[in-house]
């Protein structure tokens, strides 16, 4: 009776033991499921933070560029800008506000006319003598030259001058709380023809950094990479950092009026 009792032992225990085994293994694949999808966001938060950086590198670069002057590599690049000549009109503008006219109903006199033709004139010939008086220098990357030049002529502070309507607004912008009032409009600096916030590709940065000399893996004796293995490994991690777009705007840059208060110090 005894050993008649114990028939069938082996075989529940076996399937007790399958079944914590079965467990014990399906728990391991979500953890293991779970760290390696972690990774791959802490990978992810990594990489936009890096791209997040690109892009305020970028916009100083842009600033102190605007200040210097922008790097052209030709002369078809220097473009006159009529809208720098709306300066000379001020004498005229100012003459009207003085008298307490309106602009519509305050004609020019004919010493003004003549007078903005005659400095919109000598303006248009000295940017004409810069363009062709330019120097260009040769500058070697990655062993080709390339011949730039700083274009002194449309040097100078950015200023504030831009609207932003709220359909108008990037993503970028959206998340910034300040920027969400739309009334008055938000203002930005000049940047681009479209008066858009300036859009980057960050694999337009990277790229010629991706290369099988300059990934580690790759580098590494014992992993035993094939050519035709690297040439995969270098096309995902392609695909992979032309994801990723950079948006900068430029904002409250120019000149500011003091509206604290001061003492003044004479030193002698």
């Amino acid at each position: 009776m005894r050993q008649n009792s114990e028939k069938g032992f082996a075989l529940v225990l076996s399937l007790v033991l399958l079944l914590v085994m079965s467990l014990m293994g399906g728990t391991l694949i979500v953890v293991a499921s779970g760290d390696h999808r972690n990774n791959n966001t802490s990978d992810e938060y990594q990489q936009t933070f890096y791209v997040a950086e690109t892009a305020l590198i970028e916009g100083e670069k842009y600033i102190a560029d605007n200040y210097l002057g922008h790097w052209i590599s030709s002369r078809d690049d220097l473009v006159y800008d009529e809208k720098d000549d709306e300066y000379f009109d001020s004498g005229w503008r100012n003459r009207c506000e003085l008298e307490g006219k309106e602009l519509a109903t305050c004609n020019q006199t004919e010493e003004e006319v003549n007078e903005i033709i005659a400095l919109k004139s000598a303006r248009l010939t000295k940017f004409n003598d810069y363009k062709d008086n330019l120097e260009f220098g040769e500058i070697a990357v990655e062993g080709a030259p390339i011949t730039l030049a700083r274009n002194d002529w449309g040097k100078g502070i950015m200023y504030n001058t831009v609207e932003i309507d709220e359909d108008d607004m990037s993503l970028c912008m959206q998340s910034f709380k300040n920027f969400k009032k739309t009334n008055p409009p938000i203002k930005i600096a000049y940047e681009l023809p479209n008066n858009h916030p300036r859009l980057g590709d960050f694999w337009n940065i990277v790229g010629p950094l991706v290369t099988a000399d300059h990934l580690i893996e790759l580098n590494t004796p014992r992993l035993g990479f094939t050519t035709a293995e690297q040439a995969r490994v270098l096309e995902q991690e392609r695909e992979y950092l032309q994801r990723f777009k950079y948006t900068f705007f430029i904002q409250h840059v120019g000149f500011s009026t003091y509206q604290g208060g001061a003492q003044l110090l004479a030193v002698v």
